[in-house]
């Protein structure tokens, strides 16, 4: 007749015990977070709200307009969008440069040195209008901040750097959008030479 010690009853009592203790109930699932919104905008004299009528079948063309109301400017033209997406886009051969202020109190345009910023700002595609005939897309540029959306506030200026070719009034479009939906378009009309703070937002 076989033996059984009683520390292996014990032991065996106790495997039985922990393998029928329930688990840990979970954590909750953390709280969702409200979607960043834009407040106080403020315009430069001369800058206007442009009211453009967008349609969800539109065909996307490069001209820093939301032509078919996805919320993301020019996709498909080679340059990103993310939390916040700035582009301008212009109607002559001019030279024209996008600065952008950002949360980090950097500033992000054309140099190599000055395309990215410490919250992730990167202008993703300058151009040089006339300047620079053999570019695929000559007059638009863009800048863009990834998710996250940075928080802060965003001043949005305007160069017209050179005329490359005729000297002429040019009208610039910017279009701002933040999370997905566009937040606002603006024109002004850029004389040559000038720099202008065209429109400053925060994103809360």
């Amino acid at each position: 007749m076989s033996r059984v010690h009683a520390p292996s009853i014990f032991a065996a009592l106790l495997l039985l015990g922990c393998a029928s203790k329930p688990p840990p109930p979970l954590a909750p699932p953390p709280e969702p977070q409200p979607p960043p919104v834009v407040e106080e905008t403020e315009l430069h004299a001369g800058v206007t709200p442009f009211a453009f009528d967008c349609a969800p079948d539109a065909a996307e063309e490069c001209n820093a307009l939301d032509d078919n109301c996805d919320g993301t400017i020019d996709e498909g033209c080679g340059y990103e969008s993310g939390g916040v997406q700035i582009t301008v886009s212009w109607d002559t051969g001019a030279d024209i440069d996008l600065y952008v202020l950002d949360p980090s109190g950097e500033q992000v345009f054309y140099n190599e040195e000055a395309r990215r910023t410490a919250v992730g700002g990167f202008l993703d595609h300058a151009a040089r209008g006339q300047c620079r005939p053999e570019q695929p897309i000559t007059n638009v540029e863009n800048a863009f901040w990834p998710d996250p959306t940075p928080k802060g506030d965003y001043v949005v200026e305007l160069h017209y750097f050179g005329p490359c070719g005729d000297v002429i009034e040019t009208h610039v479009t910017v279009s701002v959008s933040v999370h997905g939906k566009i937040a606002g378009v603006y024109r002004y009309a850029l004389q040559p030479e000038e720099r202008v703070e065209a429109v400053a937002f925060q994103v809360r």
